[in-house]
């Protein structure tokens, strides 16, 4: 886990933003860690015709997701805003753009021996109020609350035990012991972490059945790897959702696994409609989860102890922010009263 401060800084940074069809909270905090290695960016243009939210867990240090954090949602700010102006833009040419530009800022991170760090990114997209485009690397996670508190999930985790994931790990020549790359790192999806990302692998030096198999396609047992098939790949999966036939979500969240750590999905939505139902904010609610998260720190369970941040997304299309309180206290209540 790496070590820890004896006692947690407790320091919030907390903020509420209001648009016209959608408002959102944001919460971080440092907790027990000895820097503070997440990051969040946000972008929303004029008309709402392009709403950009990310989140970014640091790992081995904090320069990485300082870094992708910033130009990640820059670049595709830039990039997704020019399609959104098309109205003849289809969906795969959004996907292949935000592919592109996971692979693009990657490579073009600083390759410093001294950093020798990653971070995982979590970003929803949000175009024209009717899409929404999670994009996924890493283990950070997004979900969404439907009718009923019921829980869609958005991304999920890449994790070195996960088959598809192992089987990629090991084609590439690594391996993976207590679900750690290489008995290292515990995460199979990432930014940065260079020293898993070799580009050549040399056949004579592997043994390797895949590779065996197909070493007629390979010219002097060297062989080239593009950079979704790296030990630990920035390729993001992809998940995409017709807003109208989902009847519009009560609300989207976002956040570190230093959150879902602590919280299973259908549990912090639970928490969340009950505590607006007693005419919590959005941001007294993540006040509230970060508090918690700490109060659940354990040496036995090993919870507890990481950054966390968390944004929760309101979509309000057809009224305000208050009214959109108003409407969430009054359908729950009618659900309570129904059970």
């Amino acid at each position: 886990m790496g070590n820890l401060l004896s006692h947690p800084i407790e320091e919030k940074v907390l903020e509420t933003i209001s648009h016209e069809h959608l408002t959102y909270s944001i919460g971080s905090m440092q907790g027990y860690r000895m820097t503070m290695e997440d990051e969040y960016n946000i972008k929303v243009n004029e008309d709402e015709s392009l709403s950009i939210f990310g989140v970014f867990d640091g790992h081995g240090g904090k320069e990485i997701a300082e870094i992708v954090s910033d130009k990640l949602i820059d670049v595709l700010f830039k990039e997704l805003n020019e399609l959104v102006k098309d109205e003849t833009t289809t969906l795969k040419e959004y996907m292949t753009c935000v592919k592109d530009v996971f692979f693009g800022v990657d490579n073009e991170l600083p390759h410093q021996p001294s950093l020798n760090c990653g971070t995982t990114a979590i970003v929803n997209i949000i175009i024209h109020k009717k899409y929404i485009i999670s994009a996924n690397t890493g283990d950070s996670r997004s979900i969404m609350s439907l009718d009923g508190g019921n829980c869609k999930t958005l991304s999920f985790d890449h994790k070195p035990s996960n088959m598809g994931e192992r089987v990629r790990i090991e084609n590439s020549g690594g391996y993976v012991i207590n679900g750690r790359v290489n008995e290292i790192l515990a995460l199979s999806r990432a930014f940065g972490d260079f020293k898993f990302k070799i580009p050549f692998i040399e056949l004579k030096a592997n043994n390797n059945t895949f590779l065996e198999k197909n070493k007629r396609f390979f010219k002097n047992d060297l062989i080239h790897l593009p950079p979704e098939l790296f030990q630990v790949s920035s390729e993001p999966d992809l998940l995409i959702y017709d807003l109208q036939q989902l009847k519009q979500p009560e609300f989207i969240i976002l956040a570190c696994d230093g959150i879902w750590d602590c919280y299973r999905n259908d549990d912090l939505i639970r928490l969340i409609r009950d505590k607006l139902v007693l005419d919590w904010s959005l941001q007294n609610i993540i006040e509230f989860i970060l508090n918690d998260c700490i109060s659940m720190a354990s040496n036995i369970t090993g919870i507890g102890f990481d950054n966390m941040t968390i944004i929760i997304i309101a979509v309000h299309d057809n009224s305000n922010i208050d009214d959109w309180y108003d409407m969430m206290k009054t359908k729950i209540l009618k659900e309570k009263n129904l059970e």
